[in-house]
């Protein structure tokens, strides 16, 4: 086969691969549910009703790991960022972007970008109350304690991070998702294998 054959071949083989994984049912129903639970959350919904959501979500049966997929890259079937994603776009890596520069995203792309951050934000803050009842068993000599802290961490920087957009604070969006990043390596590390 020739070498442009074979790259076409596994073009093709990607492309395919991508497609099915983006329309695997179980993945689009836990998107469908996140993208609920955070529009609940939004429109300050009573935490009564978010977690009736919530509970209807485990009780589902849905899996931890097609939920935690919403923070990868629209092409991996996460969500992707903003209103049209682009294919190599991320949750997990916008947050990370966010963070990397301690002065946060320059001033005109904060702007530009705002509606779709607080989006976001709204989504890892939904992904906090989604992933409680998903605490299994301890590991690495951590357990549900350090679990809902990890979470509680999470929940704060969402909401630090819709503050800080909203009042157009670029070095505060930075601590933000630093402490975001930081509560996800955290949790990742003790309980990921």
């Amino acid at each position: 086969m020739t070498k442009s054959a074979l790259g076409l071949a596994l073009g093709a083989a990607l492309v395919l691969g991508t497609v099915v994984l983006a329309q695997n049912p179980a993945q689009a129903a836990a998107r469908k549910d996140i993208l609920d639970v955070a529009k609940a959350v939004e429109d300050g919904k009573t935490d009564k009703a978010i977690q009736a959501k919530v509970k209807a979500i485990k009780v589902k049966g849905t899996d931890l790991e097609d939920l935690m997929r919403v923070y990868k890259p629209r092409q991996k079937a996460g969500l992707g960022f903003g209103a049209k994603p682009a294919a190599d776009s991320g949750i997990e890596m916008k947050i990370i972007e966010l963070q990397r520069n301690a002065r946060g995203p320059a001033a005109a792309a904060l702007k530009r970008d705002s509606e779709d951050l607080v989006k976001m934000a709204y989504v890892t803050l939904a992904m906090a109350e989604i992933t409680r009842p998903y605490f299994v068993k301890p590991r690495n000599g951590k357990g549900n304690k350090d679990w809902q802290k990890w979470l509680d961490d999470q929940r704060q920087a969402s909401i630090d991070l819709i503050a800080a957009v909203k009042a157009q604070n670029a070095k505060a969006v930075a601590q933000a998702a630093k402490k975001m990043v930081d509560s996800c390596t955290e949790c990742h590390a003790a309980f990921r294998n």
